[in-house]
């Protein structure tokens, strides 16, 4: 924990080293809820302002930042993990007696610790300009979200450990990203789709976890009312958590049997 805290700290200071680029990140995550303002307004001006229980502004908040929690789980490992090997500083971590698995993801700790940070500002803002979380049931909303985290940083993972074998971003993250963004009801409700796509939807953990805490959010619902959507999630955790951990002793073993991680 203590190495875990160090590899924090300093890439927190490394990320502030470029302030510019550290604040530009929070801004963007305002401007997004500007943006989900504006079309739950557009929404309005039309006739129609309720889904699933509550505003399209909520909804579309809580869209929002689930997509962006998504995003961060899934890039944060390979992308940072890409970038030490880059600037050549994992060779002199791996050579110190910091176990292998924290020498290849502990550099994405911050990363993940600020894209928690940019979801809670993003929910903030949304509730400061008219989110609706006035039934929210917070206590099922933060057991899904540690299932939904866990779930998805399996992907992270599985990521890091193709960056390991083969030099390259993982190619499988922006099409996960992608059809989630487009089947996992980020935007609209997948029942707008016709049945044979959205079968694809209920082949995504991502549509569960985003039902599960719309309903918590949105409407109030515990866990006993959402055992579905929980189930199922905790189901693809079981199934993406052990391989992806798989993948990567897989990737540490090619590592270690050809040394050729400075190689590119």
């Amino acid at each position: 924990m203590g190495k875990l805290f160090i590899l924090t700290s300093h890439y927190l200071r490394l990320a502030w080293s470029y302030k510019l680029n550290f604040i530009t990140r929070y801004l963007g995550a305002v401007i997004s809820v500007l943006l989900f303002f504006f079309l739950d307004r557009l929404l309005r001006a039309n006739g129609s302002s309720q889904i699933e229980g509550g505003t399209y502004f909520t909804f579309l908040i809580i869209g929002g930042a689930f997509a962006r929690f998504l995003e961060l789980a899934s890039h944060a490992f390979s992308a940072n993990l890409r970038d030490e090997m880059l600037r050549g500083t994992i060779e002199p971590l791996l050579a110190t007696a910091t176990p292998i698995t924290l020498s290849l993801l502990g550099p994405s700790s911050w990363a993940l610790i600020e894209g928690t940070l940019l979801v809670l500002i993003q929910l903030g803002v949304g509730w400061v300009v008219g989110a609706d979380f006035s039934q929210a049931n917070w206590a099922t909303a933060w057991v899904v979200l540690l299932i939904s985290l866990v779930c998805l940083l399996s992907y992270g993972v599985a990521s890091a450990a193709f960056v390991v074998v083969y030099k390259r971003g993982d190619p499988m993250n922006w099409l996960i990203n992608s059809v989630a963004y487009v089947f996992s009801g980020v935007f609209f409700p997948v029942e707008l789709f016709p049945p044979w796509l959205r079968f694809i939807s209920h082949l995504l953990p991502f549509t569960y976890a985003l039902r599960a805490l719309r309903g918590a959010l949105m409407r109030g619902e515990s866990l006993a009312e959402r055992w579905l959507d929980v189930v199922v999630l905790l189901a693809f955790t079981a199934v993406f958590l052990p391989l992806s951990l798989w993948a990567m002793r897989v990737a540490v073993r090619h590592l270690k049997q050809t040394g050729d991680l400075t190689h590119y």
